[in-house]
């Protein structure tokens, strides 16, 4: 019942329910050029696919830089402890 009624307002009010607007910004972006009356507006595949491998890069970067954030505190705390030990 929940998603017929996000897809009847999505249909009727061309916007993206707002607790999905919360999680998925990019995606709700994406959602609500997709389906704009003005076709100008509108995105074209390349636009798409591009807009798409830009944020995924940007994802994977992030998470990457994360990770190794992770580690560098892990090591710092494993050469605290190595060093306490002595």
């Amino acid at each position: 019942m929940e998603r017929y009624c996000c897809l009847s307002n999505l249909r009727i009010n061309s916007k993206v329910d707002e607790q999905f607007s919360e999680y998925y910004s990019f995606e709700t972006t994406i959602i609500e050029q997709l389906i704009s009356i003005e076709s100008e507006k509108r995105l074209s595949v390349e636009q798409l696919l591009s807009m798409f491998a830009k944020v995924t890069q940007q994802r994977m970067k992030k998470q990457h830089n994360s990770t190794k954030m992770i580690i560098e505190q892990l090591r710092a705390k494993l050469r605290a402890k190595l060093r306490d030990r002595d």
